[in-house]
């Protein structure tokens, strides 16, 4: 078991919570998915219209933290505020207001809104399920049961974590565009990396360009990533199961 370097909560493997709903979804790629997403026997794609599953409107039960694994105090109440997610470190209704101020309206996980139905989207596309626990995934036979499960210790230990957001410092520069941020602007922190710091619309993955649901991050070589792509640093995934190997 690891404790977070941020929220000083456990992590471990044992404590993952993965619930998601995919049968009968709509798919937002096409027009063609009169009957919403059937899965392929192996392929990551829908039988009625080809379109990748994370094409659609897949629904998941948990938050990135509960995915992950992460136990401990969630800070204040999303849903009371009128939001389906709260970033870790604001103790105030107006800091949380603020904090979404800075991001383009369809981004703001408002309940019922399009921005909560996007964080959902990102959930399962950011963080596989094959890449959390063994019991998601199909095709990993018992000799790679330990390799699978070295991968995620070391990962947890060394990369995984979850950003905090806060007012920034005096003189702060964001870590990826590089502009100014306002003294006591709402900003994005990683621990792993030190005093960096980002505005919350630019945290996000090196490769893929998208920001990271609910400020989880994994760091390789000074860069942050989401979960999908750190493993994909490191392990060849198949392209049509999802599995790292």
């Amino acid at each position: 078991m690891l404790v977070s370097r941020i929220t000083n909560e456990s992590l471990s493997i044992d404590d993952v919570q993965i619930k998601e709903s995919d049968i009968g979804q709509p798919c937002t790629q096409c027009n063609e998915c009169k009957e919403g997403f059937k899965p392929h026997v192996w392929r990551k794609t829908c039988k009625n219209c080809k379109c990748t599953r994370d094409g659609h409107e897949i629904t998941t039960e948990y938050g990135a933290k509960s995915r992950l694994g992460f136990v401990g105090h969630n800070g204040l109440d999303a849903r009371t505020l009128g939001y389906s997610f709260v970033p870790p470190g604001l103790t105030t209704a107006r800091q949380v207001d603020q904090y979404y101020s800075t991001l383009p309206s369809e981004e703001v996980p408002k309940l019922g809104s399009k921005g909560e139905a996007l964080r959902l989207q990102r959930i399962v596309r950011q963080l596989p399920k094959q890449d959390l626990s063994l019991s998601a995934c199909k095709f990993i036979d018992s000799d790679y049961e330990t390799s699978y499960k070295d991968f995620v210790t070391g990962r947890n230990e060394v990369a995984l974590d979850v950003g905090i957001a806060k007012p920034s410092p005096p003189n702060s520069v964001c870590a990826n565009c590089s502009s100014a941020l306002s003294p006591q602007q709402i900003a994005v922190t990683a621990p792993r990396l030190g005093n960096l710091v980002w505005h919350p619309a630019c945290f996000k993955c090196t490769t893929c360009n998208d920001i990271l649901v609910d400020l989880a991050y994994c760091t390789f070589e000074d860069e942050i990533y989401c979960e999908r792509h750190y493993a994909e640093k490191l392990k060849p995934r198949c392209a049509g199961c999802d599995e790292v190997s």
